[in-house]
């Protein structure tokens, strides 16, 4: 049987390529895989448990300046997971290593998550940088793998003869049991008020908040997560705003939970000023903002406790935190741009150019609670169809495709025999209880 080794980060590195390769792994037989990582020194890492026998297939050897692969690697398929960020400035780091694999013999796979098609650098839609890297990468690959089809637009139209190369393989999402909101916010604020270490003011500051979500008036607009220019939290704020400006008889609580993310080569002093801005538009009354790291087991209750999980970024090729939200059952609204614009018309979710555009939307859907409803439903089939079940089962195509030589398959959409989350052993096959939103809740 083949084995795929990627090539990643991966817990407990804090980082969202390594839980991106986490996710996949939970669904791909323990036989067919194996990792090449960081040293654990080089990067923050969590108080995340391995299982022992997960340990064994996990290789933690890459370090700067001079990454190396170990003498012997399992497997015909070598899969990279992303380009940029985890290999530093240096193309050469991420090229030389894709070289020394084929020289190996070996079949070589690399996904690019954050390809932009939208930029105004460069006429494909892409940035200079990443045509530049793509330029060298495409003739050593077997397989390149974009998350949309903007991205691959994009590709091709910059070269064109590598088409046969390159694939989209959307981004997993998770899969949640549905829960009830009343439910899921209960244990959410209880969470933060009981488990949490957030100050005394601020657990009060709950407590009141927590009288004015029991009234029908009151809409939960929210998001999570790192804090970063990118992903400009702030917007969340304005956001709250004008949508409390188009429904004045009702009370628009916007909530942040987040922090900066303690990577030991992330520069804090570029994301300082955003937490401090957070920290004074917060007011304890209907803007609320916590400084927290939010586990990811709390995740599909936190997403689920809001009405509205609002993403507007400015990189906005793709989002995992996307993926957590739209599993949960959450109506998911955000900017109509690149990834995430894409990922939200395919959901049958909002998707604005401007802030104000997005205000009216989610103003609309709070008094068509039935349209909301609609496009709730139109979220879960996707969110079903492209769940990382389904997904790895994708990889597992992709990677007897071709060690066997076959024709890789046209799209992310072709006819898998899904895993679709609620069939019997769905959840055994993943590891967890069925019960498990149970053992949350405790």
């Amino acid at each position: 049987m083949n084995t795929i080794t990627f090539v990643s980060t991966f817990p407990p590195i804090v980082c969202g390529i390594g839980t991106y390769t986490k996710y996949l792994t939970d669904y791909i037989p323990g036989h067919r895989w194996r990792i090449i990582s960081f040293k654990l020194d080089d990067y923050y890492i969590s108080d995340e448990d391995i299982d022992p026998a997960e340990r064994r297939k996990i290789d933690y050897r890459l370090s700067f300046p001079y990454p190396s692969l170990p003498s012997a690697i399992d497997g015909d398929l070598i899969w990279f997971q992303h380009a940029f960020g985890m290999w530093g400035k240096n193309n050469e780091n991420f090229l030389s290593l894709i070289a020394e694999v084929k020289k190996r013999g070996k079949k070589v796979a690399a996904s690019f998550h954050t390809i932009h098609f939208q930029s105004q650098e460069m006429a494909s839609g892409m940035c200079k940088k990443e045509e530049d890297l793509l330029r060298e990468t495409l003739p050593l690959v077997d397989l390149l793998t974009v998350f949309t089809n903007g991205a691959y637009r994009a590709v091709i139209q910059a070269f064109p003869k590598y088409r046969k190369k390159v694939f989209v393989l959307r981004h997993g999402v998770h899969f949640y049991p549905k829960v009830d909101q009343k439910k899921a916010r209960a244990h959410f604020l209880s969470y933060l008020m009981n488990q949490a270490d957030l100050p005394p003011f601020q657990k009060e500051a709950l407590r009141r908040l927590e009288e004015d979500l029991h009234s029908k008036e009151t809409v939960l607009l929210g998001n999570y997560g790192f804090i970063t220019q990118d992903k400009d939290p702030l917007k969340l704020f304005d956001l709250g705003r004008r949508v409390q400006e188009k429904l004045p008889r009702h009370r628009i609580i916007t909530l942040y939970v987040g922090t900066i993310q303690r990577r030991r080569d992330n520069e804090l002093n570029t994301d300082l000023p955003i937490l401090e801005a957070l920290k004074s538009v917060s007011n304890g009354k209907r803007r609320f903002f916590f400084e927290l790291y939010i586990l990811e087991e709390v995740f599909p209750l936190a997403f689920r406790a809001l009405d509205f999980a609002a993403f507007w970024c400015h990189n906005a090729t793709q989002s995992g935190r996307m993926a957590h939200a739209q599993g949960s059952g959450v109506c998911v609204v955000g900017r109509n741009c690149e990834g995430i614009g894409e990922t939200l018309q395919l959901s049958g979710l909002p998707a604005s150019e401007t802030l104000e555009e997005l205000a009216a939307r989610i103003a609309q859907l709070v008094l068509n609670p039935g349209l909301k409803k609609e496009m709730a439903l139109r979220s879960w089939e996707h969110a079903k169809r492209y769940c990382f079940a389904n997904q790895a089962k994708r990889h597992l195509l992709l990677e007897r495709a071709l060690v066997k030589g076959k024709k890789i398959p046209t799209e992310d959409g072709d006819e898998i025999d899904e895993v679709y989350p609620g069939e019997i052993g769905y959840w055994r096959y993943r590891g967890l209880k069925e019960s498990w939103i149970e053992n949350i809740m405790k």
